[in-house]
């Protein structure tokens, strides 16, 4: 009983003295305001040395792993401020390290509130990084190599229920900052799309993919001869200089994947049918529209990465989505050059 009335007098005392019930803006139930802008004040600080240190070393793994250690510390008394850049500093980084389930999930994280539900996982943890990328710091640049688009199909009929689907769009530009179609002799950049399925059970499927030329001469698909046959190919390790990407409904989901099986059978054209023209498609079954794509080279002219991935960076890029309203997941790849 003594114990009682001690533990009861001190309540009565801290309500006295600032702790108030918390609207609904709030992410705890009782809220003592010193100690949480103390508290905010602090993770607020460690998020700028982070930032700071990360843009002199640009190192990726260590900058996701400190992101990642504040992340799952004291969550519940962040300011929506504060969780917004934190998150949006995560889904940079591991977009960056071509984890992007991973960037999605932080993506939404950084928009909505802790208390609404993370679409297809719970959260991330450190499992989330694959053990290949533990000691990356200036990631490799890896080939693309062919795919058949069946393979592609197989891997998203998993037998699982999907909880949502994301796409997102990258762009290579020959020249990055620049609305250059190409540079040197054979330098045009690239465009491509990363579809990615949650699963119910917390697994992800996720396949980057574009479109390239079956270059059956050395004139093929050139200014000299822009057409010849087509192939698909695995981008998962393609550099990029932008990136964009959103929530997508099942309807959209099936509208790209039916999409891409035509596209099996289509050829490929340098003026009128090439991988911008490939990623402008399916990126507009996602939602996604671009503008100002167009440029002109040598005998040519049609839509290219150059032009864009600079629009990507003009702001030319909008979610024309009513389903999917949120405010895309737009980044670029502007790490500087290594020493």
């Amino acid at each position: 009983m003594k114990k009682f009335i001690i533990i009861f007098v001190l309540a009565c005392a801290l309500s006295a003295s600032g702790v108030a019930a918390v609207g609904k803006d709030s992410l705890l139930p009782v809220r003592i305001g010193w100690n949480t802008s103390s508290l905010d004040r602090a993770i607020s600080a460690q998020l700028v040395e982070i930032e700071s240190g990360y843009r002199v070393t640009c190192d990726h793994r260590k900058a996701f792993n400190r992101l990642l250690g504040l992340a799952g510390a004291r969550t519940s008394i962040w300011n929506r401020k504060i969780r917004m850049r934190l998150y949006s500093d995560l889904a940079g980084i591991s977009a960056r390290l071509r984890l992007y389930p991973i960037a999605m999930k932080c993506y939404y994280n950084a928009g909505h509130p802790a208390e609404l539900a993370d679409p297809g996982a719970p959260g991330i943890n450190e499992t989330d990084l694959p053990e290949d990328s533990a000691l990356y710091r200036w990631l490799p640049i890896v080939q693309s190599t062919p795919v058949k688009v069946q393979t592609i199909l197989a891997s998203f009929e998993d037998g699982k229920e999907a909880a949502s689907y994301a796409l997102l769009v990258q762009v290579k530009q020959p020249s990055p900052g620049k609305r250059k179609s190409f540079t040197g002799i054979n330098n045009v950049g690239h465009m491509f799309i990363t579809l990615i399925k949650y699963n119910k059970d917390n697994s992800v499927v996720s396949r980057s993919f574009g479109f390239y030329p079956h270059k059956s001469s050395v004139f093929s698909a050139t200014p000299v001869h822009p057409r010849s046959p087509s192939v698909i190919k695995d981008d998962s390790g393609h550099d990029w200089d932008e990136i964009a990407g959103k929530f997508i409904s099942y309807r959209r989901f099936r509208r790209i994947i039916e999409t891409l099986k035509t596209y099996d059978h289509e050829g490929y054209d340098l003026n009128r049918n090439n991988c911008t023209d490939f990623g402008l498609t399916m990126a507009r079954l996602g939602g996604v529209a671009i503008d100002d794509t167009r440029g002109r080279w040598p005998l040519g002219r049609g839509s290219n990465p150059g032009s864009a991935g600079q629009s990507m960076l003009e702001g030319k890029i909008s979610n024309v989505d009513e389903d999917y309203a949120d405010a895309m997941f737009v980044s670029r790849n502007n790490v500087p050059d290594r020493p």
